[in-house]
This record gives structure tokens, C-alpha cells and sequence, in this order.
């Protein structure tokens, strides 16, 4: 049979009885033996018991961060001093209303991060459209000045700026320049005339009606895509077009410093926020203001229709076709583009 001394030094009933055995051989009575013998006991039985890593509770002491949730096994205190960024104490936890105030951004979960990032895209190119739409309200002026002069010949210069710029803001303009063996981009030959205005401008406008098709009503996004066609065939509608781009360039600016506005305020464009309307998120709240708020008065868009119509009496004679629901136009060299909607 195997000794356990160890076993032995551990069982407080055995050290008792050593110590009493031991005070009696000594002489002393089993009362004054007794007390000296229960502490050296208890000094013993603590010299050879193994120290334990306590817990601060059994079960839902910690919150795992890896996980977000709490664990459901013992966890010791060396544990916890261990990974203080992993386990957090119960009382913690009980001590904040939302975690995420505690972790930030690691506890943050994927479908968060990814809206996130969806509000953050959104906005940069709101402000992206914003500062586009800021220097292009002067190349609308442009085209309307460009129009009333369109035989002096003076503006070539001003015309092939216009068309490199509608080239940057994904608008063909290749049929206005051409490029020489240099690799020089110039005006094609007899294209400072009026129906290159005509055409650049009712394709700025229908550019930049699609781009602020979710800022505008639907009506007007109606009105501007209907009515631009026939408004490009006279001096008076691309006046009228001009009037619309700019507008449309405006609300841009507006949208992008109401989404930073409501940024600033509510943290995240999906937040709710007190508005005129109610409790609203910022897609909803645009929605609403949106209608409030027209591009143009009703006056003008009724305006822009008897204008549009007018100009339509002019289609057989600048060539203008309709194929598949979508009308065309026919320059004078025979090259032919896009004049409606899709």
C-alpha cells in the first residue's frame, strides 16, 4: 500500500492528532495541547495545498470579445489580467449600456463596418459631386453665351474646353475634337456652329438630370428628360437648359452639405433624427425635403413644356430620329447622337 504523505499533511483531522500526540509528550493536557494544535494545522494544511487561480463566478462571469458573448466556463482572475482585451468582468458589463462604448470598433460587427463604410463612400461622393458641380455651373453659362455668338467664330478655344470637360464627366464629346499625329486635341473642322451647342447642351442636361435623379422629384426628373430634346432646338430652350443644369449643379450642393450636416449631428445617415417630417433617417428625410423643395417653379416647368413643344416642330429639319423609344439626331457631317433619354 502506497504512502501519501502529502495526502496526509493535506487532512486537517490527522494534523490535529500529531499535534495533540505531540503536546502530550510533552506533558501537556489535551486542553492546552488543543488550540496550538488546530493552528498548526491550518498553517500546514496552507503550506501544502496548491494554490487556485479564483473566479469571480462560475458561469457568465466574462464577456469573451472575440465573440461578443459571455462565457459559459470558469475563468480565472490570471486569465482576465492575462487578456484584459478579451475578457471583460460581469460587473463591467452591467456598469455600460452598450458595449461597443467599452470596445470601440472591435466589438463593432461586419454588417455595421460594412455601413459604415457604405455612409462613408456615400457622402465622400456626394461632396465629390458637389465640388464637380461647383465649376461646372460656370461651363453652363458658357454654353448659353456660346449660343447667342455662335457666328463670330470667337469662342473655339472656350467650345474645345467644354468638350474636354464633358469628356471627364463621361459625355461623348469625340465628335467634336479630333486628335492630330501629335497626339494635339483640337475642333474638328466646322464645328463652332449651332448644332454642336444644341447637342453638347441637352447632353449636359440629360448627364447631370440622370446623376440627380434621387435628389430631385419625379417629376421634375419626368419634365427634364421629356422636355430637353425640344428644348436643344432653339436659341431660347437651351437658355432654358441652362437655368435647369445649374440648378440641378446646385442641388448637388445642397444634398452634400445636408448628408455632412446630419453627419455631424446624428453620427451615421441611417440614425434617426428629429426633422420637420418626424423621427427620420437621412434617406427618408431627403425623400420628403426633396419634394418641398423643386429645382425649378411649377411656372418654369410648364414653361419648358410649351418651349420643348415648339422646338419639336424643328425635328424633321435638323434630322432628328426616334429609334426604340430613343431619339437621335443627325449632324451635318453625318455623324449621329444621342439627344433623349434612355
Amino acid at each position: 500500500m502506497a504512502f501519501n504523505l502529502k495526502g496526509l499533511l493535506q487532512d486537517e483531522e490527522f494534523l490535529v492528532a500529531a499535534g495533540l500526540l505531540s503536546g502530550g509528550a510533552k506533558g501537556q493536557s489535551i486542553g492546552e495541547a488543543a488550540f496550538p494544535s488546530l493552528i498548526q494545522a491550518a498553517q500546514v494544511k496552507k503550506a501544502f495545498t496548491p494554490t487556485v487561480n479564483k473566479t469571480k463566478a462560475a458561469v457568465d462571469t466574462t464577456i469573451d470579445t472575440s465573440t461578443g458573448k459571455s462565457n459559459l466556463v470558469f475563468v480565472s482572475d490570471k486569465q482576465i489580467a492575462e487578456n484584459p482585451e478579451r475578457f471583460i468582468p460581469q460587473e463591467k458589463k452591467a456598469n455600460t449600456t452598450n458595449i461597443k462604448n467599452v470596445l470601440g470598433d472591435k466589438y463593432e460587427s461586419e454588417y455595421d463596418k460594412k455601413r459604415g463604410a457604405a455612409d462613408a463612400q456615400y457622402i465622400g461622393d456626394l461632396n465629390e459631386k458637389a465640388a464637380t458641380a461647383q465649376e461646372n455651373i460656370g461651363r453652363y453659362d458658357l454654353v448659353s453665351v456660346l449660343s447667342k455668338n455662335v457666328n463670330s467664330g470667337a469662342f473655339g478655344e472656350q467650345l474645345l474646353s467644354l468638350a474636354k470637360a464633358g469628356k471627364r464627366l463621361g459625355i461623348n464629346t469625340d465628335w467634336i475634337t479630333r486628335t492630330d499625329a501629335n497626339g494635339n486635341v483640337g475642333l474638328r473642322d466646322g464645328v463652332a456652329s449651332a448644332e454642336t451647342l444644341e447637342v453638347l447642351q441637352v447632353q449636359f442636361t440629360l448627364d447631370k438630370t440622370q446623376k440627380t435623379k434621387g435628389a430631385i422629384s419625379d417629376r421634375e426628373f419626368q419634365t427634364f428628360s421629356q422636355t430637353s430634346p425640344g428644348l436643344s432646338m432653339t436659341p431660347e430652350g437651351i437658355q432654358m437648359l441652362s437655368t435647369v443644369n445649374k440648378n440641378l449643379a446646385q442641388r448637388d450642393i445642397e444634398v452634400a452639405e445636408l448628408a455632412n450636416q446630419w453627419e455631424a449631428d446624428y453620427g451615421r445617415l441611417k440614425n434617426k433624427g428629429e426633422t420637420q417630417y418626424g423621427n427620420l433617417s437621412f434617406q427618408q428625410f431627403l425623400s420628403k425635403w426633396k419634394e418641398d423643395n423643386p429645382v425649378v417653379t411649377e411656372e418654369f416647368l410648364e414653361d419648358m413644356r410649351k418651349m420643348s413643344n415648339e422646338g419639336s416642330g424643328l425635328y424633321e429639319e435638323k434630322q432628328v430620329y426616334t429609334i426604340g423609344g430613343v431619339q437621335y439626331r443627325k449632324l451635318k457631317d453625318g455623324t449621329v447622337i444621342r439627344i433623349g433619354a434612355l
